[in-house]
């Protein structure tokens, strides 16, 4: 009779491990699949730095960039607007840099005439942190798939507290665009300053190969040509 209660007890003993070992994955899946979001630059530079593997670029908009339905920005990031509006249009200046305010990029989303039902951010490469300084932001939302699972959208103004602010990403997966729209059918005109990404850094390995491969090439070409 013991020996039965024994191996009943140990049946139990297996049965928690194994429920707690499917617990503990699920909670550890449920984690992988979260981004954090920032309200402060500082430390959201600060996390990013403790990933070497990334660098972060920031677009300060100080040059001048004419209003055009796709513009790319200084920092390679390609700004397209979805149509209507035609641009450029005079009563906002939409996708533009440094033409209604100065050193900011201006835009203007919303269902009515002279704003853009969208505006899409491709950037130059795949990142995996995103943020900015927000102004005049009233019902401008951010949408992007952070996390590898789907598109996940922000509301900006209550995110950050007001009409002005820090909003920054970090992603558990990289992402290649992210969409700005408004969630009514006002009209939202905005200004974005300092925009900032992350994208990875090539492995050392990977830069000396190709600047192996690039000096094979160039002796190979000069052999040839002798």
């Amino acid at each position: 009779m013991r020996g039965n209660n024994l191996v009943k007890l140990n049946a139990l003993n297996s049965l928690a491990f194994a429920t707690g070992t499917v617990t503990l994955l699920l909670s550890s899946v449920s984690s992988v699949s979260a981004y954090t979001i920032y309200t402060n630059r500082t430390a959201w530079e600060a996390a990013l730095a403790t990933n070497p593997s990334y660098k972060i670029t920031t677009d300060t908009f100080s040059n001048p960039i004419s209003s055009a339905q796709s513009i790319t920005l200084d920092s390679g990031i390609v700004s397209t607007n979805s149509a209507p509006p035609t641009l450029p249009n005079p009563p906002f200046n939409n996708n533009s840099v440094s033409i209604v305010n100065s050193g900011v990029y201006d835009n203007a989303s919303g269902t009515l005439t002279g704003a853009s039902d969208t505006i899409t951010w491709q950037f130059p490469a795949t990142v995996l942190a995103f943020g900015a300084d927000f102004s005049r932001i009233d019902e401008l939302t951010l949408t992007g798939n952070f996390d590898g699972t789907g598109d996940q959208t922000i509301s900006i103004n209550p995110t950050i507290g007001g009409e002005n602010g820090f909003l920054g990403i970090i992603g558990t997966a990289e992402f290649s665009s992210v969409i700005f729209a408004n969630n009514t059918t006002a009209v939202d005109s905005f200004s974005i300053d300092n925009a900032s990404f992350a994208t990875k850094v090539p492995e050392p390995n990977a830069v000396v190969a190709f600047a192996i491969l690039g000096g094979s090439l160039f002796l190979i070409k000069k052999a040839k040509g002798s």
